[in-house]
């Protein structure tokens, strides 16, 4: 078991994020069935799948120390989307990563909490740099990474399978928030 990096919650300005632990299965596996959530991620997924991803975020935290985090609004209620930083063995990395209900798009909470990441990512973990991946048709993602100061570099796949990947330093992190 490594030692926790990250806090098992934390607020934003308008999100109030929590530790993902066993009691969200229900959330996560409603969220990944839902088409219109899935669409930019790759389609949605079986509650099977649905459990071993929960599994695997619970197994990321005990051994990185850091993980994933369920979404909710900060004035209460049901949550609404899920973020966080894992480790990327296939990019060999960091990357921040973050889904949002339909209902919820639109209105900056993406932003917010990949900003709310990259700062916690940089304040807390021994990385020169934290990437992010969006598929070629997931264009308000994509503007949610630029927003938050990330420059695409490189591309793969062909076709609705095509991934842009992200990245920013921590130098240009610091400089981007000194500005």
């Amino acid at each position: 078991m490594s030692a926790v990096l990250l806090p098992a919650a934390f607020h934003t300005a308008r999100l109030h994020a929590r530790r993902m632990d066993e009691t969200h299965l229900p959330f996560v596996a409603a969220m990944r069935r839902w088409s219109a959530c899935m669409a930019a991620m790759g389609g949605t997924r079986d509650l099977a799948t649905c459990r071993l991803y929960l599994l695997r975020n619970l197994a990321h935290w005990n051994e990185q120390g850091f993980g994933m985090y369920v979404l909710s609004e900060s004035d209460g209620g049901a949550p609404i989307g899920r973020a966080g930083l894992k480790r990327s063995v296939a990019r060999a990395g960091v990357e921040i990563a973050y889904a949002f209900l339909p209902d919820c798009w639109g209105k900056g909470y993406a932003t917010e909490i990949a900003q709310a990441l990259l700062a916690l990512g940089f304040g807390r973990l021994p990385v020169d740099a934290l990437a992010a991946v969006a598929l070629d048709g997931n264009a308000a993602s994509r503007r949610v990474l630029e927003k938050c100061g990330m420059r695409q570099v490189s591309t793969q796949g062909e076709g609705a399978a095509r991934k842009h990947r992200y990245e920013i330093r921590r130098a240009d992190w610091r400089d981007a928030i000194a500005a």
